[in-house]
């Protein structure tokens, strides 16, 4: 069942009018949709699918009913999040955003590192990103909308209160992933470098705050291969 994101749909909603011209297009041209077809909605927030059929279509709105309702469990109970160093691509950063949804992250950080490239991010292409966020979202069947932020200063207020893990190659101080101990009532977060690494005064604030050393084995990952590997193991070792 195809399912969309309705961020306004409100349990008490018994029926909803579509006049969204981008949703409107892709119902009626791509799906090439029907009267009395049915459809999941959900709207980000409460965990439940409400499912609609359709009672009429005309060029300007889609009129639906709601017929039942569904809880979805799909999520996981605690926030998972990325903090990545802003790279030079903009297909990178679609890439990791719209594969990595489906594996529970719950909020995505960019940041400009010491050592990261210089890249900007217009209005249009973070507009882009937050669509290919919410694609994810529908196709895995999650039912919350992960966060998408992107900032030039990395504020420590983001970790005080949660677990952090350093992912690197030096065994030095550091924790395998299979035995590190982690608190799942804390949202975790998880942190790799830009392609030069960190700088020697980032690395001397981590090692001076509330960071983990994690170290997962002697090869070296790229970036989005990292994320998938940690992000899954993280979720089924609760």
């Amino acid at each position: 069942m195809q399912r969309f994101y309705f961020p306004n749909l409100e349990k008490k909603d018994d029926n909803i009018i579509i006049k969204n011209p981008e949703l409107l297009n892709q119902m009626i041209k791509v799906l090439r949709v029907k009267e009395w077809n049915e459809f999941s909605f959900f709207n980000g927030e409460d965990n439940i699918d409400y499912i609609f059929k359709i009672i009429s279509i005309d060029k300007r709105e889609i009129y639906l009913e709601k017929q039942w309702e569904s809880e979805n469990d799909s999520e996981i109970d605690f926030d998972l999040n990325i903090f990545w160093a802003l790279p030079n691509k903009l297909d990178k950063i679609e890439y990791i955003i719209g594969k990595w949804v489906e594996v529970w992250v719950t909020g995505f950080y960019f940041f400009r590192w010491e050592r990261s490239q210089k890249f900007n991010l217009s209005e249009n292409k973070i507009e882009r990103l937050n669509k290919i966020i919410i694609e994810a979202v529908e196709q895995s069947w999650r039912s919350r909308v992960p966060e998408l932020i992107i900032e030039d200063d990395l504020s420590l207020d983001y970790f005080k209160d949660n677990e952090n893990l350093l992912f690197h190659t030096d065994t030095i101080k550091s924790t395998s992933l299979k035995d590190v101990k982690l608190n799942y009532d804390k949202g975790i977060n998880l942190f790799v470098g830009p392609e030069w690494w960190f700088s020697e005064e980032e690395i001397e604030v981590f090692d001076n705050v509330w960071f983990k050393k994690i170290f997962l084995w002697n090869r070296i990952l790229r970036t989005e291969t990292t994320w998938v590997v940690a992000s899954f193991f993280i979720i089924q070792n609760k």
